[in-house]
């Protein structure tokens, strides 16, 4: 289908710069307002922190996605149930079998005044969910902060580590970041990393912190303010969240 193949280029071409992803999610904004709004059942609006998180699933989707992966909408779908789910688990404690979502959602296929009755409920009465609402306002809070450093929330997408050893290797910096003395202060005054002080601290490798800085600088802002919620996705957060308590 060519609306299908356009939005798989799209998709790619917004992989390339922060620019061209963000005019994607401005453009799309409508689209997955909808296709959440499926996932989950239930009419969702700009103000839920569904949407937020949403959001963050699609930057995700776009910066993995290749055509390999099919319909670039239908491996979005699956990430942003993922997400959902995981948002849910860790705000109610939803087990994802209370996310049951219909195989056409997944299909690249959708109709928008399709409303199908298969798309069975994301949460059950029973278990009187309460959604944490603090999420959207960490991500504004965030952003704003975030912006003083010329990096968009967005950008996290793009430079987080995806494999096990830079993850691990960028807990390494973050540690070094925030052993006593921490180094966090000097982060905050200069709008940059000490790299030389992080290596004489940890032996991780310049081209690492380099290509991770916007993520290292944004995990750094993080675990020292006041965002429990996307701490959460950060690895290695409750030990890295100890030491910035045993350093204020």
């Amino acid at each position: 289908m060519t609306e299908n193949v356009t939005a798989n280029e799209r998709a790619i071409k917004a992989s390339k710069s922060t620019e061209e992803l963000n005019t994607f999610l401005s453009e799309e904004k409508q689209h997955i307002l909808h296709l959440t709004g499926k996932i989950l059942n239930r009419k969702i609006t700009e103000s839920d922190d569904e949407f937020s998180i949403a959001l963050l699933a699609v930057s995700e989707a776009v910066k993995n996605y290749d055509k390999a992966r099919g319909e670039f909408w239908s491996y979005a779908s699956h990430v942003i149930k993922s997400r959902e789910t995981d948002y849910y688990r860790k705000t109610a404690r939803v087990s994802e079998t209370e996310m049951q979502v219909a195989p056409e959602v997944f299909s690249g296929e959708q109709s928008e005044d399709e409303r199908d009755g298969t798309l069975v409920r994301t949460i059950s009465e029973k278990t009187a969910v309460t959604v944490n609402t603090n999420v959207r306002d960490e991500i504004e809070s965030l952003s704003e902060k975030l912006n003083g450093f010329g990096i968009s929330f967005f950008d996290l997408a793009e430079c987080s580590p995806k494999a096990q050893k830079s993850k691990t290797a960028c807990g390494q910096v973050l540690k070094a970041i925030f052993s006593p003395p921490p180094l966090l202060e000097e982060i905050l005054k200069n709008r940059s990393l000490p790299i030389n002080k992080i290596l004489d601290r940890e032996k991780v490798s310049r081209k690492l912190i380099d290509r991770h800085r916007k993520y290292l600088i944004s995990a750094s802002l993080i675990l020292s303010g006041d965002y429990p919620e996307i701490a959460e996705y950060i690895p290695f957060s409750k030990e890295l969240k100890q030491m910035t308590g045993e350093t204020e």
